[in-house]
């Protein structure tokens, strides 16, 4: 009795009913569908769909672009850098090394010192009262000459005193410099003299301390 019922009820069903019923279904499948393929509906999703499109392309256009300009700054680079690390390069083996400065050699120079001098200043035979003292040290070639002139010192000093008494006082006082030099060349040559041949020579002689009281 009750499928009886049932089958009218369905009979009675107009058919603008039914094919509505059957647009409703079709549009609830299609929902399904892309709910289950996580698929954005209507307008609004198109939208953001396609913004994210547009987004997606700008981004990978841009690195794309940043890649391009590396590459060509890389380019730049190597093609302008090369020659100038070839022409470096070139330049420093053509280049003779520098040779390094040879550290200067300390010269031992070898004196003898001798015991202060003082001379009265005489003029016109009389003695003046004033004194000249006169400390010389000699130069020697070799260090050992000093034997040969320790073996002669007597002499050496009285030939060195005899040159120094003859000096008038104006050479002392006025004219000190001439007179020094003067009183080198002389006491070179009396020294030498007196030096045994071979032994070595006195090649120069220096005042420490010259002085008229």
């Amino acid at each position: 009795m009750a499928q009886k019922d049932a089958k009218t009820e369905d009979a009675s069903l107009s058919s603008d009913e039914a094919s509505e019923l059957e647009r409703l279904l079709e549009e609830a499948g299609i929902k399904e569908e892309a709910v289950a393929a996580g698929t954005p509906l209507g307008l609004p999703a198109r939208l953001r769909s396609l913004f994210k499109t547009k987004k997606k392309l700008i981004i990978i256009a841009g690195a794309a672009l940043l890649t391009l300009l590396a590459g060509g700054i890389v380019a730049v680079y190597f093609f302008m850098g090369k020659p100038a690390e070839k022409v470096e390069e070139e330049t420093a083996k053509k280049a003779p090394e520098a040779e390094a400065p040879e550290a200067g050699k300390i010269q031992k120079v070898n004196i003898f010192k001798l015991d202060p001098f003082f001379i009265p200043l005489v003029e016109d035979d009389k003695e003046t009262g004033e004194f000249v003292t006169v400390t010389p040290y000699l130069l020697m070639s070799n260090v050992k000459l000093d034997r040969e002139i320790n073996r002669n010192l007597y002499l050496i000093r009285k030939n060195i005193y005899s040159i120094l008494r003859r000096k008038r006082p104006d050479d002392y006082k006025k004219d000190k410099l001439r007179t020094e030099e003067r009183l080198k060349k002389e006491v070179l040559t009396a020294a030498n003299t007196l030096l045994l041949s071979g032994t070595g020579t006195i090649t120069d002689v220096l005042f420490t301390e010259f002085i008229v009281r």
